[in-house]
């Protein structure tokens, strides 16, 4: 099986703040930008103390990474668990990803699942994609080929390279065949997909689909990919 590639912690840079806290906000990923990581941790610091959800979050981010502040997981676990507890799906992926490495919760897969699913449900791609990791490796979850690929495709047609990839290297193993028997054509569109998308591991799933093709085939399924690209993936299968 290719190599799973994994989502990391999720920042939040974009302003979904009120006006009363979004001059700290901002100024916080301004001074980041600018690698003044300790006044950034400043500025956060005053509106997570006030209790919004995204400066908790990233102030979580912070501590993680041992930016601006001395690292520590279990400081980072709180932050992240206040703005989780606001339902913010950034910091349920959070702390699903620092079970799942084992930073805390003695890496308990479970639990990440859950806030996986928590956070999937609230629309956030990275853990759509992080389920269907569960679902192939069977951590926290039972093996299933089926469900991975659901995430993996569901998170595909949202445009996520990663999940591209896995689609298209699901396709070339055959996992979701009742014979196993793999399926070329589509593992050469998703890879395709997924090179455009930056993924460079795609390029050799690519090659390798592309053996099993006529070169008219080939040309047929680039045409598709400009079709799915063209209507947001709306008609790619």
């Amino acid at each position: 099986m290719k190599k799973l590639l994994l989502h990391t912690i999720c920042l939040l840079s974009a302003l979904t703040t009120s006006a009363a806290i979004a001059a700290p906000f901002t100024a916080g990923i301004t001074a980041l930008n600018r690698q003044h990581d300790a006044t950034a941790f400043r500025a956060w610091k005053r509106i997570a103390d006030l209790g919004d959800a995204e400066g908790q979050n990233n102030i979580a981010y912070l501590y993680e990474r041992g930016m601006g502040v001395k690292q520590s997981y279990q400081n980072a676990k709180i932050w992240y668990e206040l703005a989780a507890a606001q339902g913010l799906p950034e910091a349920k992926h959070n702390l699903a990803m620092l079970t799942y490495q084992g930073h805390i919760n003695g890496r308990d897969t479970r639990k990440s699942v859950e806030w996986f699913r928590e956070a999937a449900d609230a629309g956030l791609l990275q853990s759509v994609y992080m389920l269907g990791v569960l679902y192939m490796e069977g951590e926290g979850v039972f093996k299933n080929y089926d469900k991975a690929f659901e995430q993996f495709m569901r998170a595909a047609k949202r445009g996520d390279p990663r999940a591209q990839y896995m689609v298209g290297a699901i396709y070339a193993e055959g996992f979701i065949d009742p014979e196993d028997k793999p399926d070329y054509a589509k593992a050469f569109l998703w890879s395709g997909l997924a090179v455009l998308g930056g993924v460079e591991q795609a390029q050799s799933l690519k090659i390798a689909a592309s053996v099993y093709l006529e070169k008219n085939q080939e040309v047929q399924i680039v045409e598709q990919a400009a079709q799915c690209l063209k209507t947001n993936f709306e008609i790619c299968e």
